[in-house]
């Protein structure tokens, strides 16, 4: 039977994140993105109610949750503040990486630091993207030294990049071999081998940190190289979780932006009535809520089926739900008029935050490529792209 109510437990875990969401993310959304960070204070009631390792295993140090529990917190995240969202689960970016591409004993080594009662001081970053690298692989090296291994390159808009407790660090073994030659290995902070270049400033969710990473003769142990039974598999688990996640996150802007939007046209009034009853206006409205619901179900399937290992409509979840949240903040921009267009509303912070997380994980044309390549019964080139895909890790 198919079922789309919430679980009782999901729906506590909603309301909770849903109060924390209205309580301590919305009312400061200006603060925090002019501030470009979000105060300690914050991370730490973030850690506190549990949320940070939520779908990790307990073996790990989680809550061992369900991948659609995920994409309800992270929804109710965005719906605060989209740049927030990403800020506090920005450091278990590295998290997830080892859930995918370590072993038990690696798992529970490296992710014990973001469970323990200090662990919301701690962060972690990922670096996957470069500037120029071939079409399969990277052009960061990593090269056998005694018992250990030398990394070596650069890495392109890395969140936490340069000053996270810990960074996985995708490499190349052999520079002949593609994807079949690249592996992953943990950094640990105070590696004079790493470091951070200067702070990009982005369009939107300017709460998020994001910096180059350099890599000169980092040396680090055998045991830092994550060991995955299949690298491959292990890379696309990765970008699959990262993708809902991040779909999950429109779903939150989309209905933030289309319900301010709704109060909005309900409180101005033209001609002795609200604008909202407009029938121009009133459609637009129609077509924004179509959009929120259809992509909220959509996650939530893709959440449900990749949870069970099949993962088929997750694509197409992580497209419509860009591109969704798109029209809807387009459109809340536009039903505002010049109000929409001016920082005394959010509505155009909105349109700028959605832009930028349609770049973190799968981007739309990366998303439609593996449906297209499903219905026409053609195999999907391989691994994302280090260049193109994702932009932000």
């Amino acid at each position: 039977m198919i079922s789309f109510a919430l679980e009782e437990d999901q729906q506590m875990i909603q309301e909770t994140v849903r109060k924390f969401a209205a309580e301590a993310l919305r009312p400061k959304l200006r603060e925090h993105e002019k501030a470009g960070a979000l105060p300690g204070a914050l991370r730490q009631k973030f850690h506190e109610l549990g949320l940070g390792l939520l779908d990790a295993p307990e073996a790990a140090g989680g809550q061992g949750a369900s991948l659609t529990t995920l994409a309800l917190v992270q929804e109710e995240l965005a719906f605060g503040d989209p740049g927030a969202a990403v800020a506090l689960w920005a450091p278990h970016l590295a998290a997830q990486a080892i859930l995918c591409l370590g072993d038990e004993a690696q798992q529970q080594r490296f992710l014990g630091r973001f469970a323990d009662p200090k662990g919301f001081t701690r962060t972690g970053a990922v670096g996957y993207c470069e500037r120029a690298a071939p079409l399969a692989g990277f052009h960061t090296t990593a090269k056998r030294q005694g018992a250990g291994w030398v990394l070596n390159g650069k890495k392109a808009f890395v969140v936490e990049g340069g000053s996270a407790d810990l960074h996985v660090i995708f490499a190349q073994l052999d520079g002949t071999s593609g994807w079949d030659g690249a592996a992953a290995f943990v950094v640990e902070a105070g590696n004079s081998g790493l470091k951070g270049g200067e702070r990009q400033r982005l369009l939107g969710l300017e709460t998020v940190k994001v910096a180059e990473v350099i890599l000169e003769n980092c040396q680090i142990p055998d045991g830092n190289r994550l060991n995955p039974t299949d690298f491959r598999a292990g890379v696309l688990e990765m970008f699959a979780r990262g993708g809902l996640i991040n779909a999950a996150r429109q779903v939150g802007l989309a209905r933030a932006a289309y319900e301010f939007a709704l109060d909005y046209t309900q409180e101005r009034k033209a001609f002795g009535k609200p604008v909202a009853h407009f029938q121009a206006i009133a459609f637009t409205l129609a077509e924004m809520a179509t959009d929120v619901e259809a992509a909220r179900w959509m996650v939530w399937r893709a959440a449900s089926e990749l949870e069970r290992g099949e993962g088929t409509p997750l694509a197409e979840a992580v497209a419509h739900a860009n591109e969704a949240a798109w029209r809807v903040a387009d459109n809340a921009v536009q039903l505002l008029g010049g109000a929409g267009y001016v920082q005394d509303y959010p509505v155009e912070k909105w349109l700028r935050d959605t832009k930028a997380l349609a770049l973190f994980g799968p981007p739309s044309e990366a998303a439609d490529l593996a449906v297209a390549a499903r219905e026409l019964g053609e195999p999907l080139s391989g691994l994302p792209s280090s260049t193109l895909q994702p932009f932000f890790t």
